[in-house]
């Protein structure tokens, strides 16, 4: 009789540390981050280098945040900033976004499935600011058959500020597996949005103010001192890795 209830105890305490330990196991790790490149930004007058975060903050919510560095010579377009001697861009975004909850693989009804990162149809609400410094330096040549230096004239530095706010809708989407019922972590998001941005130069020369190149990219200027207040669109395409 002692023997039967040791045994019986032993297979109950077996039992439960294997039930134990396959609930241990099923549980996974929810990917909660998406970390994002923007590669059209390097087609930009203003090209950086650009990438992202998306973090999820709800079932139908996340908030986002870009940094983005450009320098000098970056965009492979003709731009104003080729004109002075030294520029460089600083570029951020935040965003918050709304998700429709819904995320079809096909256009038959009743197909739906869920992730466990944010996909599908959203709107955002974006701030962004820009920053741009130039520097454009002149001398001046006492005669070009000698040998002298140069004499130097003098410098202008332009540090230029953009803010800006957009209404923005897009989708974001995953390659699915229908055999294992799955989707890639690799993302693709689309969105296209309108709004305002505020701009403004700040102009400082030194010693006597040297030729002042325009500056005149599309859409702005870096000789107006007057604060500059226009309509602004965006569009995009961004490639992420949910984490």
């Amino acid at each position: 009789m002692n023997r039967l209830y040791i045994l019986l105890t032993y297979l109950l305490f077996s039992s439960a540390l294997s039930l134990g330990q396959d609930s241990t196991v099923t549980l996974r790790r929810v990917p909660r981050s998406i970390v994002k490149l923007a590669p059209l930004s390097l087609l930009d007058q203003d090209a950086t280098v650009q990438g992202g975060l998306e973090y999820r903050t709800g079932a139908k919510t996340s908030v986002q945040a870009e940094f983005g560095y450009g320098w000098k010579g970056l965009s492979p377009f003709t731009a104003d900033l080729d004109d002075y001697v030294k520029a460089e861009v600083w570029r951020t975004r935040a965003e918050v976004r709304f998700y429709n909850g819904r995320y079809r693989t096909n256009r038959r009804r009743d197909i739906a499935i869920k992730s466990s990162f944010p996909l599908g149809n959203y709107w955002a609400i974006e701030a962004l600011s820009k920053r741009i410094n130039v520097i454009n330096q002149e001398f001046k040549w006492q005669d070009p058959s000698s040998s002298a230096k140069p004499e130097y004239v003098g410098s202008m530095r332009i540090s230029r500020y953009v803010l800006g706010t957009h209404l923005k809708i897009g989708r974001q989407f995953a390659f699915y597996d229908p055999i294992h019922r799955s989707f890639s972590r690799t993302l693709l998001d689309i969105y296209l949005g309108a709004g305002v941005r505020w701009a403004f130069n700040d102009i400082a020369d030194t010693g006597t103010p040297p030729h002042s190149y325009c500056g005149c990219g599309l859409g702005r200027s870096f000789t107006q001192k007057e604060n500059q207040l226009t309509p602004s669109i965006t569009a995009g395409l961004k490639v992420g890795f949910a984490l």
